[in-house]
């Protein structure tokens, strides 16, 4: 095992502990650890394992590892959040992170379940990268998604952070998925590609209710619109690019790097570099 190869052995860990089968699911996650010590994924759910077989200090001595490492991550302070609600237990925190526990632990530790829920229920194996999930993600289909270095799904301060989901979905085998480093999600973003391709470029920054597509998924002819052959076009997005809340982006556009898509923005042709779009369709606005 490698760190390429880690997100799959998470993934497929944390699968077999949905499923109850906790013994091969700890033998992954030592595995994860012993490549990638710091691996907060492999880390809460070893942690979660132990505290449900009473291993109490144990699993102590994990979570209080991984904040002295990630401090700021939300997933460790939810699963100290678990671990205190089934054991009533104080668990000892790396004085750095003394003043964050202070906040509510409460939001992370309803949301912890749903997030690991979608995650055994996903079904796409060709998943590459260790995102930052806020919001629970569902990756279903044959194909591949790529995630660079610190991608985000989701915003707790944003609607439907507690009931909704992000949907990522490759449909076809020689469909692909690929968001730059450091491209964040905000709630309920649905992309699906059947075969053309998306791309982000690194950067994004896109609102909740985001929509991405690259087929009409259906012929547009009426007499063969449920068998016929779809349109498709590869959606090609550039770096450090914008789009506003309820944007649907469709297939064969081209968004220049920079630009900004304005909130509730059908996007049916290419926008250039260094503008501003808006409207249904969206038509450049003005320059940035």
């Amino acid at each position: 095992m490698d760190s390429n190869t880690t997100p799959f052995v998470v993934q497929r860990a944390l699968a077999l502990a949905a499923d109850g089968r906790d013994g091969n699911a700890e033998l992954l996650f030592q595995q994860v650890l012993s490549v990638e010590p710091a691996n907060v994924e492999a880390i809460c759910g070893l942690a979660s394992i132990r505290t449900a077989s009473g291993a109490h200090r144990d699993a102590e001595q994990l979570l209080a590892h991984g904040l002295a490492r990630a401090p700021q991550d939300e997933r460790l302070y939810a699963a100290v959040a678990d671990m205190r609600a089934v054991t009533r237990r104080k668990v000892s925190l790396p004085r750095r992170a003394l003043r964050r526990f202070g906040q509510p632990v409460l939001e992370a530790a309803a949301q912890r379940p749903r997030i690991w829920k979608y995650r055994a229920l996903s079904t796409c194996t060709n998943v590459s990268g260790t995102p930052r999930i806020l919001q629970p993600v569902l990756f279903v289909g044959p194909g591949e998604v790529v995630l660079g270095t610190a991608v985000q799904f989701g915003w707790k301060r944003s609607p439907l952070y507690y009931t909704g989901y992000c949907h990522i979905e490759a449909a076809a085998p020689h469909s692909r998925i690929e968001l730059g480093d450091r491209v964040e999600f905000n709630n309920n973003a649905m992309l699906k590609s059947e075969g053309a391709g998306i791309t982000v470029g690194q950067d994004g920054l896109f609102g909740a209710h985001v929509e991405i597509f690259d087929s009409d998924f259906h012929e547009l002819t009426p007499a063969n619109r449920r068998g016929g052959r779809a349109q498709m076009g590869p959606v090609e997005i550039g770096e450090n690019v914008f789009v506003g809340m309820s944007v649907k982006i469709l297939k064969g556009v081209t968004i220049g790097a920079d630009s900004v898509i304005g909130a509730g923005s059908v996007v049916t042709r290419s926008i250039p570099a260094g503008v501003i779009a808006a409207g249904n369709p969206a038509r450049v606005v003005r320059e940035l």
